[in-house]
């Protein structure tokens, strides 16, 4: 077949006539196979595929839909030309009273020419007679019914100027569900605004003792022999047993008395009490159905009109229901509610409605349409896509020819020998060691022996280098270990207790060992201990005898940034913070720097660079005025002007502690606040400034100490656990948000008081530990197992400890396990506690 409908241009103007020729034919024949085979399958589809089918009808007139929904029901969607329209148009609603508000009793009329015939001076009455309670009763249910009757119909004001938002017509089932939820959900909120005025006016009027103009809640009375001069004093009244001073809704049953035989005469349904108000809550409006009790009423008060209303037994409550239940109901017997679909209808205007529906069997005009539409598009495809299918097929095919008769050299596949053996079993440990550590025991120790034997066959050395690195990868471990067990070393520096309350450690001389700074509060002199490589440590004086007073509180910085550890400490009356800079040798520059700290007199202090300049800066707390200071270190060895934040008054802060609390990567400050009973967190900006207070409630007790800060739950935030004298008791804040901790935890530990607490990493796990000091327990540790659970144990007894013992965590030994050190103030030596636990697992040995 030679039929070719493609041009020249279709297939490449760089390819010869007889080529292009001879790819068009086959372009053709490609295009011919698909535009059939593509048009079938669109023509089964098209007649297999049920289609959606919609059908659009006129709705000018309320008949015509009413015939469409009643064919088509739900169906029928009809589309609002206006989607808002106001309750009213199609909406009435009209609360029906409760009788008694539309008598004779709840008018005024009725009321004056009831007390015409009483005494203008009711206290001519005996006090609990019910004529002087009478006229306010009516005046309150007259006033009742006027508030009742105004909070409904602005309540249903409201509801009818509010918008009904439709997008669709709504069907009348559903339109009149909608319309009875939103009048329901009305009814119900009506009372609500009126119940809580009220309740607000009653406590008021009973919480400030307001005397009732009838005297019907507090009496006057005068002490025996008083002068003329003093004040009256008053009593609560008291209605059967019930004291108006305790409860506001005191009441007993209204009775008219006659003054001269003081005969009790019942008042069916009525009481009086404490005031007017309460007592008529607490009546019934039983006496207003009863002729009798009207006619004793008149009787009483001498009522001459000729008129006895009396109320029919027509009303949804019961005779005997009190007055506060009709004010909950707002004195409405029921609500007369007309809802008007067509007018919705003509509100909403849907200019047409549409019925969609699905036809599994497509017709044959709808098929051929169809496929009228289709074969343009799949023509007009295939034309493009043809052509370069065929000329893609022709270049492949060429190039598969070229490539058979191309002819290589013999040497070419010639390798060099032994390449592959001698990169197969080349050092096998070290490719031992780059195995992951989650692969299972089992594999690691199959392999070893397998390459070991490959490497004794030509150096024994690997075999040993090979043992050491799979037994590396297999001591690994998450279970704090079972037994920590600590080796006790002693410091002597003197003969006599040195009441030694501070300490600070850090490398003072730059050998690489740790050197430990003390100040003797006996002889009033700084002492330095150099750490030497035998584990022992050499004392010297650094400063003479008498220079500083009775130091309390010693930390370490860099305060000019010149990589050597300096002092900052308290000392004398603790009015003062005393800098010493380090030479880098072991000794200070004579010369310090004191800063005065009259304005924040420091409780404690801690070191940090909260402005990222590598200058140590310093936080002060102050005790006695309830605030934080901060002090930023300068490049010429000088200190900023305080910064002071308050903890909230009378807080008086105790402890701080520093840590990145939020994860922002800034330094942030929190403070023990042991009167508030609160955690107080100061959040670093990472300029030397900070945001305001935010505090965490700890309800943990009293005597709150000391705080310390890491990561205590394995959460990446860090924790907070403070530590209480005298209770034992170890409060665990953590889980931080938003400047807030929200899970606590407490632990029961031995205490007599002047507990402390560091934080360490003592079984190498990972997970951090706690250790408390006390004077009549020891020093205990809390093994951590990185879930805010921990496990105790006690690795000293009390004999090291005395009240005001200090304790820290460092690495005296340079093994990389934590120690422990002690400074007993009523010994003469300084304790360490050397961490030689077997269940450690580092890169580097015991020694």
């Amino acid at each position: 077949m030679g039929l070719n409908i493609f041009s020249l241009r279709d297939m490449g103007s760089s390819m010869d006539l007889i080529t292009a020729k001879r790819l068009g034919q086959w372009a053709t024949r490609l295009f011919i196979a698909l535009f059939i085979s593509g048009l079938s399958i669109l023509t089964i589809y098209t007649i297999v595929q049920p289609h959606v089918v919609t059908k659009t009808f006129d709705t000018s007139s309320f008949s015509i839909y009413n015939d469409l929904q009643q064919k088509y029901g739900d169906e029928l969607k009809c589309p609002c030309s206006v989607i808002a329209s106001i309750l009213d148009q199609f909406v009435k609603i009209e609360p029906i009273s409760h009788e008694i508000c539309s008598s004779p009793f709840a008018s005024k009329q009725y009321r004056n020419d009831l007390i015409a015939g009483l005494m203008s001076n009711l206290s001519i009455y005996v006090s609990r007679d019910y004529r002087r309670f009478l006229s306010a009763h009516l005046q309150a249910l007259q006033g009742l019914c006027q508030l009742s009757k105004t909070s409904v119909y602005d309540s249903i004001n409201q509801f009818r100027t509010s918008l009904f938002v439709t997008s669709q017509l709504l069907s009348k089932i559903n339109f009149d569900d909608q319309l009875g939820s939103l009048i329901e959900q009305t009814k119900s909120n009506a009372p609500t605004t009126f119940r809580r005025h009220l309740f607000l006016i009653r406590n008021i009027n009973h919480g400030n003792a307001y005397m009732s103009t009838y005297g019907t809640n507090f009496e006057y009375i005068g002490a025996p022999n008083a002068p003329t001069y003093t004040y009256l004093f008053t009593r609560a009244i008291i209605y059967d047993g019930c004291s108006c001073g305790l409860y506001l809704n005191c009441t007993s049953q209204a009775n008219f008395i006659e003054s001269n035989s003081f005969k009790l005469t019942p008042v069916k349904g009525l009481k009086i009490g404490c005031t007017p108000s309460e007592s008529f809550r607490a009546s019934t409006l039983e006496c207003f159905y009863d002729r009798s009790c009207i006619d004793l009423i008149h009787q009483y008060t001498n009522y001459t009109t000729f008129h006895n209303p009396v109320l029919n037994m027509t009303s949804r409550f019961s005779i005997n229901t009190t007055i506060a239940e009709l004010i909950d109901n707002l004195f409405i017997e029921r609500w007369a509610t007309k809802m008007n679909y067509s007018s919705y209808f003509h509100e909403c205007s849907p200019l047409y409605c549409s019925y969609t529906y699905i036809q599994k069997k497509s017709s044959f005009i709808y098929t051929i349409t169809v496929l009228l539409g289709l074969q343009g598009g799949l023509s007009i495809v295939l034309k493009w896509f043809c052509p370069k299918i065929v000329r893609i097929a022709s270049k492949v095919n060429d190039c598969r020819k070229k490539r058979t008769n191309t002819i290589y050299p013999v040497n070419s596949l010639e390798m060099t020998p032994n390449v592959t053996l001698s990169t197969t079993i080349h050092n096998p440990a070290c490719n031992l060691e780059s195995i992951s550590t989650p692969i299972a025991s089992r594999t690691i120790v199959t392999t070893s022996i397998r390459f070991s034997s490959i490497s004794t066959t030509n150096n024994t050395t690997n075999l040993n280098s090979t043992i050491n690195t799979t037994t590396s990868t297999l001591t690994s471990t998450t279970v704090p270990c079972s037994k920590l067990n600590f080796q006790l070393t002693s410091i002597n520096i003197s003969d006599v207790p040195l009441y030694v309350r501070s300490f600070a450690i850090a490398d003072f001389n730059n050998d690489r060992r740790l050197d430990i700074v003390v100040f003797s509060n006996y002889d009033e002199s700084v002492i330095i201990l150099r750490g030497n490589e035998n584990e022992t440590f050499t004392a010297e004086n650094i400063f003479p005898k008498g220079r500083f007073e009775f130091v309390n509180i010693m930390k370490v910085g860099d305060f000019n940034n010149d990589n050597r550890a300096d002092l900052v400490f308290t000392y004398g009356n603790l009015d003062h913070i005393n800098i010493l800079f380090g030479n880098g040798n072991g000794a200070f520059r004579v010369i310090d720097i004191q800063l005065e700290t009259r304005e924040c007199i420091p409780e404690d202090i801690a070191v940090a660079d909260f402005n990222h300049d590598n200058y140590s800066d310093i936080v002060v707390i102050d005790n006695d005025d309830s605030k934080v200071c901060v002090l930023l270190g300068n490049a010429n060895d000088t200190f900023s002007s305080y910064l002071m934040f308050s903890t909230g008054q009378y807080s008086w802060p105790l402890s701080v502690t520093i840590n990145d609390f939020n994860g922002d990567g800034h330094v942030d400050i929190a403070v023990l606040n042991s009167n508030a009973l609160n955690v107080g967190i100061f959040l670093g900006c990472g300029n030397g400034t900070f945001e305001v207070q935010k505090r965490s409630f700890t309800f943990m007790g009293f005597y709150p100490n000391h705080i310390v800060s890491g990561d205590f739950d394995g959460d990446a935030l860090q924790d907070v656990v403070i530590a209480q004298d005298f209770t034992g008791i170890l409060t665990l804040l953590s889980k931080y948000k938003n400047g807030f901790f929200t899970v606590m935890k407490k632990f029961i530990i031995k205490s007599d008081g002047g507990k402390r607490i560091v934080v360490g990493d003592f079984n190498c796990d990972d997970h951090l530990d706690i250790v408390t000091a006390d004077m009549s327990y020891g020093i205990d540790v809390l093994t951590g197992y990185g879930d805010s659970h921990f496990e105790k144990q006690s690795i000293l007894s009390d004999k090291l400890i005395s009240y005001g013992t200090n304790i820290g965590v460092y690495d005296f030994n340079n093994d990389t396990y934590q120690d422990i050190i002690i400074a007993n103030p009523e010994s003469s030596s300084i304790d360490i506690l050397l961490n030689i636990c077997e269940c450690c697992v580092r890169g580097i040995h015991k020694r």
